[in-house]
């Protein structure tokens, strides 16, 4: 198989992932993701939130809308700057978000366990030091060998 089968089919795998995780959450993919790390970090700033993840402040407003709509978060002033807004998860977002990780828990495990276990830890150190090594900039630059 090459390259580009071998991504178009891990991307289907994984596209499979986020429709799944749609269907049991009723959440888009980029709503739980905000919604994972603003439980991942307890409380979080939303400007904060927008620089650390790289969202842009107006779609980043849109996500924290639905998601205080479904009563998943809650927006906060702080004490020290009344303009600034922290986001915090509500028990019933926690409760989604938990179900979420065990989900990808599985998940992780179910999809590796394909594979024998020399092949499964192979393929983990091989994507580990491919994820460390590579640069996201340059995917789609033509000057790469």
């Amino acid at each position: 198989m090459d390259e580009n089968t071998i991504i178009h089919k891990l991307l289907d795998v994984f596209q499979y992932k986020n429709e799944y995780q749609l269907q049991t959450s009723n959440n888009q993919p980029q709503d739980m993701y905000v919604l994972e790390r603003i439980y991942l970090n307890e409380k979080v700033l939303v400007k904060d939130l927008s620089k650390q993840y790289c969202i842009p402040p107006s779609t980043l407003t849109g996500i924290i809308d639905r998601l205080e709509k479904k009563k998943l978060i809650e927006r906060l002033r702080t004490n020290i700057d009344r303009r600034a807004i922290e986001l915090v998860v509500t028990p019933d977002g926690k409760i989604i978000v938990e179900k979420h990780i065990e989900e990808d828990l599985l998940f992780s495990k179910n999809f590796f366990n394909t594979l024998e276990q020399n092949k499964k830890e192979n393929l983990k150190e091989l994507l580990s030091e491919l994820l460390n090594s590579i640069n996201k900039e340059s995917l789609f630059s033509s000057d790469n060998r």
